[in-house]
């Protein structure tokens, strides 16, 4: 008999996957998941958050991790946040387990026991110090004459800032914890000193390098930030008129006129800076443009095989390779110097053979800005801030466009679709950065638009659909808005539009900052021009 032969299949073929041409597994297999990066995927993002939770509830972390961080390699997707969050968990962790040995380390140094041992370690550290003067004797008579000239010890030559816009002070100070102080030791917090009305700034920086002078001679290497005050009461409280205290609470250092700053991994000398009000606002700027520079990475990487371009540069380029507009200026120093390690002089630190845009890029902080360290690491872990891809959100119900980036929210009135076109429900990747884009129609799509796909955010002149559903599926914002948004939505940038939005995270404005503000304020002077229009004849078909 000629023809095919037909046959039954088996039970278990609905949970077979080809691999390749004579390779399947089985979903139901146990090491599915493993022989998935093997064989068939190695950057799936399922299948390494699969695996990483599979190694934390084993309690290999550095496996976890490991797979935690691969998953965050590919952006976006839907394991993205949950990864992201295991990593905040698992360092959180250490943290705590790393406390917990220091204590019982503490504990055990002082037992009777080790008495031997603690004289025998202070003999060795009195060695270690004698030696260490003969051998910068012939070194260090410079700087001692140098630091007699103004009446103060060598070590600790303070170098003392005045007032000014950006200053790198500031009470709420780059930092990677939460502002809040349960569960951590007094000696690990900043400081408060409150002094009476009437202290003038001489007498006030004297105050701050003596009370400095006091915690380092406790502990050299332990870096130390304490905030000065000048108290509106009539009662003594605790840190008043020359006695640092650990602060209790953020709160306690909002009205800082002043503070004094020890990074040893920096420099071996008391950093005293007045505070202003330009400095909060510079803080939330160089968060918003640390997570600009990373989104586009991410973006770039994607397009470009997983590798991030050689210079910072190459993310500004004629349309279609401007994944930006500029490279933002780093806001609390006002740089936009690039390094390619930290060494704390403003700017930016891109490493382009890192293995992810949180570590690529990170800003350049000097030691000052680092205020408000409450755990010790390194100067150049704390100038960090963690990875959040820019998002921006669209409520239909609201017409409301919200913008998401370092922590800050800015906000704009958006229109949508009429109810015979809606505007669809989902998340998007912006594909497209167009400057007065041309559609059928001379002008339908404003100043600017970002392309979705099938739809787009972009600019309109008729104002009165702003706040209404008149379009026939894209999002509409007022043409001055659609500028200052453009120029800070990297291409990448995730759009998510959904009926309503529910509340939470950092609030509308943050900082003071309205789209427009932040988008002057990161724009460096003198940017370099690029052409962000399509080719002439180019005709986009957006549902306007």
């Amino acid at each position: 008999m000629g023809g095919a032969t037909n046959r039954f299949s088996h039970p278990l073929e609905p949970q077979l996957v080809r691999v390749n041409k004579n390779l399947y597994i089985s979903r139901g297999d146990p090491q599915y998941f493993d022989k998935v990066i093997r064989y068939a995927d190695k950057t799936s993002p399922e299948a390494h958050f699969r695996m990483g939770e599979r190694a934390r509830e084993q309690g290999n972390l550095p496996k976890a991790l490991f797979h935690y961080q691969e998953v965050m390699k590919t952006y976006p997707s839907p394991f993205y946040s949950d990864a992201n969050r295991a990593v905040h968990e698992l360092a959180k962790r250490e943290e705590s387990d790393l406390a917990g040995a220091r204590k019982e380390l503490e504990a055990a140094t002082g037992s009777k026991f080790n008495k031997f041992l603690r004289t025998f370690l202070y003999a060795l550290i009195v060695i270690n110090l004698v030696l260490l003067v003969i051998l910068l004797s012939g070194a260090g008579h410079k700087q001692t004459a140098s630091a007699a000239e103004n009446g103060k010890p060598s070590s600790y030559e303070s170098l003392v800032s005045q007032p000014q816009e950006g200053s790198s002070f500031s009470p709420e100070a780059a930092s990677l914890r939460p502002e809040e102080f349960s569960g951590v030791e007094p000696d690990e917090r900043p400081y408060l000193l409150r002094l009476s009305p009437g202290t003038g700034s001489a007498r006030a920086e004297t105050i701050l390098r003596e009370e400095m002078e006091r915690l380092i001679g406790r502990n050299p290497q332990k870096s130390r930030v304490i905030y000065a005050v000048r108290r509106t009461g009539q009662d003594p409280l605790p840190g008043m008129d020359g006695q640092a205290v650990p602060v209790e609470a953020p709160s306690e250092v909002k009205g800082a006129f002043a503070a004094a700053q020890y990074a040893p991994t920096l420099r071996k000398t008391t950093e005293i800076t007045y505070l202003n009000e330009g400095a909060p606002r510079a803080q939330v700027l160089t968060r918003i443009g640390t997570q600009l520079i990373r989104t586009a990475l991410g973006a770039y990487a994607a397009d470009h095989g997983g590798i991030f371009p050689a210079s910072l540069d190459e993310l500004v380029r004629d349309y279609p390779g401007n994944y930006l507009s500029f490279v933002p200026r780093e806001a609390v120093t006002g740089s936009t110097r690039v390094s390619p390690s930290y060494d704390g002089g403003g700017g930016w630190v891109y490493r382009p053979a890192s293995a992810d845009a949180g570590s690529a890029l990170t800003p350049n902080l000097p030691g000052a800005s680092l205020a408000g360290i409450i755990l010790p690491a390194s100067a150049a872990a704390q100038a960090n801030v963690p990875f959040e891809p820019v998002q921006v959100t669209v409520s239909k119900r609201d017409h409301r466009l919200l913008l998401t980036a370092g922590g800050a929210v800015l906000e704009a009135r958006a229109g949508i679709g009429r109810p015979e076109s809606p505007t669809p429900d989902g998340t998007f990747a912006v594909r497209e950065r167009v400057i007065a884009p041309a559609g059928r129609t001379p002008g339908v799509y404003g100043a600017a638009a970002l392309g979705l796909g099938a739809i787009a955010v972009h600019g309109t002149a008729d104002a009165a659909s702003i706040g209404d559903g008149r379009s026939l599926g894209c999002i509409r914002v007022g043409d001055a808005d659609m500028q200052a948004l453009f120029a800070l939505v990297p291409k990448g940038t995730a759009v998510r539009i959904a009926g309503t939005v529910p509340a939470g995270g950092a609030s509308p404005g943050s900082g003071g900052l309205d789209l427009a503000a932040a988008a002057a304020a990161l724009r460096p002077p003198g940017a370099p021009a690029v052409r962000e229009r399509a080719p002439a004849g180019t005709v986009f078909h957006w549902l306007g």
